[in-house]
């Protein structure tokens, strides 16, 4: 091709940006659906080491026989989680717990294996001591539904309703009013000298729970109830041996708002925070590479420069 001039050149041809930018476009979107749905799935799960030992505050009122004097006394109260063994579709989770007054008197002991999915913290039958149901913990990203719990801190299953939405200490949490009506303790009361041959043990309570909801941790807790004697047979009510209240230490409480944090923080920014950048960024990958290829298309060819024209004839 010839300029006016008569030079002969090449004309520049358009860069092609689409193609270049666009492995690097598909390769962050790539790496935002890894994150989202293979990562952050991985990090929800129940560690494969998982142990936690919670601890209450409670008082309660305790007779050993069903026409023994009442005694009044402070309790300690510890719970203690510790996985067994785990595999990556179930964890087999030891769960203890001891009611004690100050002086080592027992006053209720349980302990229990469990047998738990690690992605939605659900109860498996056929793994643990006893076939149990519904929730061992609550699970990621807490529905605002009713839960079936069961737990260590009872020898059987308690419903938690969801109440309301609130916050505690500057996180956003739902609160969950749990009860129980006549449940069959018999298990935790073994140690008492009417149980089980005479009575079987029964327990009725209300209580309260604080969840984070992205995490699933429970944050706060209390509970209050009594336990009684009953015909073993019929379940027919003889007298209360039992009344409790309990409630998170506050170094139970500041240590599961802690970790409630972290993990709520560390799952917003897989599940959120980074597909959404990733995922921006390979827009704009892609439109820096379709501006690149416009302006290259649009710009005018420039001939090699040749001196200028001639000079006209003198």
């Amino acid at each position: 091709m010839r300029n006016e001039y008569g030079d002969q050149f090449k004309p520049i041809r358009a860069k092609r940006g689409i193609p270049r930018f666009l492995p690097l476009a598909l390769g962050l979107w790539l790496l935002a659906g890894v994150t989202r749905f293979w990562i952050a799935p991985q990090m929800t799960k129940l560690p494969a080491d998982y142990t936690e030992e919670t601890s209450y505050a409670a008082r309660g009122r305790f007779r050993d026989t069903s026409d023994g004097a009442w005694e009044k006394f402070d309790l300690v109260v510890r719970r203690v989680d510790q996985t067994l063994v785990a595999s990556s579709d179930h964890a087999i989770v030891q769960g203890d717990i001891n009611w004690t007054t100050n002086a080592g008197e027992v006053t209720y002991e349980s302990a229990g294996i469990y047998g738990v999915d690690p992605r939605t913290r659900t109860n498996l039958p056929g793994y643990g001591n006893v076939q149990r149901t519904g929730q061992f913990l609550f699970p990621p990203h807490v529905r605002r539904a009713t839960y079936r719990l069961w737990d260590p801190f009872y020898s059987g299953a308690r419903a938690a309703i969801f109440s309301h939405a609130a916050t505690l200490e500057g996180l956003p949490v739902y609160v969950f009013n749990c009860h129980v009506r006549g449940l069959d303790e018999t298990h935790g009361y073994t140690f008492l000298r009417d149980v089980p041959e005479r009575y079987h043990a029964y327990s009725t309570a209300t209580g309260k729970v604080w969840v984070e909801p992205v995490s699933g941790r429970v944050v706060d807790f209390e509970d209050a109830g009594k336990s009684y004697f009953g015909v073993a047979a019929t379940g027919k009510p003889v007298s209360d041996f039992h009344f409790w209240s309990a409630r998170y230490t506050p170094q139970t409480k500041w240590a599961q708002i802690r970790r409630a944090r972290s993990a709520r923080l560390r799952l917003l920014i897989l599940e959120n925070w980074l597909p959404s950048t990733l995922l921006l960024a390979g827009l704009g990958t892609l439109t820096l590479g379709l501006r690149l290829r416009e302006t290259h298309r649009s710009a005018p060819p420039f001939p090699p420069s040749t001196g200028g024209p001639p000079s006209p004839p003198i």
